[in-house]
């Protein structure tokens, strides 16, 4: 007797628990020198956002009797980038608000890993910046001595066309020598992150270069076509971590591959105009909300129509 089987058909080893496990290792060297240089402070942080974000997560799923998806390892992934957003200087209930924000409020209450339209972990930082902007920015040096200092968007931002006398050297920003969030200020090690993602095939390597093309052209724009200012500008602030980590995020972009491309450039765009026209310093984050809303647009656009008919299907696409 003929067996008759079901779909699926094609079946993968990657799944959701590969997929968070792969950007926590991504997240690895970030998150050790985010210890090196601001202290064990830094550690607790990155320990409080990973537990109380998986905490949040089971006491919801128990409470309204769902299944328990802990294991798939996606809050951990969340906590993590909550706690790396802020700087060392944050209490620590500020990084547990931040947790519950973007487990409970974005997460969960849409539905679960995979329904979010927004990213969680942005939201939470827009949120909880637009809330507590005194509390959670008292930047400092990296070292012992924790000196205050200005983040190098306050050299750049504020629609300035270029960088003010006294800004961090070019060589500073990259290996971290500067005040910001604990896992945005080394870029070398969001490189190495990066890199391993791209190898993993986690991420395509266009969408965050997409993102940081988008920013570097604007700043050119307004910079009187400064290489320096411009490059100063993807340097400075979260626009690479949030490139890599953020702006990559599976459930709350577009579908389509190429579309993800254009979502990534119209972030970098507008996190640009942002900074500038706005008098804002940061920008990113709330670049990417407005782009997570207009996700399903983008996947219109850009999904091929399918051959003999007039309209057009979305693809879904995991990678």
């Amino acid at each position: 007797m003929k067996k008759i089987k079901t779909s699926p058909f094609l079946r993968t080893p990657v799944t959701t628990r590969t997929i968070m496990r792969d950007v926590l290792i991504a997240l690895l060297p970030v998150s050790i020198m985010a210890v090196v240089q601001f202290g064990i402070k830094s550690l607790v942080m990155i320990l409080l956002g990973i537990t109380s974000a998986v905490l949040f997560e089971f006491l919801y799923q128990k409470f309204k009797g769902k299944k328990i998806t802990i294991t798939d390892l996606s809050a951990a992934v969340t906590g993590l980038l909550v706690a790396l957003s802020y700087p060392v200087t944050a209490p620590l209930w500020i990084i547990v608000f931040g947790s519950f924000i973007a487990i409970v409020l974005i997460k969960q209450l849409s539905g679960g890993i995979g329904k979010n339209n927004l990213n969680p972990a942005v939201f939470s930082r827009v949120l909880v910046k637009i809330l507590f902007t005194p509390i959670i920015t008292g930047w400092v040096l990296p070292g012992a001595d924790m000196i205050s200092t200005a983040t190098p968007l306050e050299f750049i931002g504020n629609g300035q066309t270029a960088i003010a006398q006294g800004a961090p050297e070019m060589q500073a920003l990259f290996f971290g020598a500067i005040g910001g969030g604990i896992g945005e200020t080394v870029k070398w090690a969001i490189i190495l992150g990066a890199i391993y993602l791209i190898y993993r095939r986690v991420i395509n390597i266009k969408i965050p270069l997409a993102t940081l093309a988008g920013l570097f052209f604007i700043s050119m724009l307004f910079g009187k076509s400064s290489l320096e200012f411009a490059l100063y500008h993807v340097l400075s602030g979260t626009a690479m971590f949030a490139a890599v980590f953020m702006v990559t995020d599976y459930s709350s972009g577009p579908l389509n591959q190429r579309a993800r491309v254009y979502y990534g450039l119209s972030i970098g765009i507008l996190t640009g105009i942002v900074r500038h026209l706005f008098a804002l310093p940061g920008g990113i984050g709330v670049a990417i909300l407005i782009m997570n809303i207009l996700a399903p647009i983008y996947d219109a656009w850009f999904t091929p129509r399918v051959f003999g008919h007039k309209g057009k299907r979305v693809v879904i696409e995991t990678r």
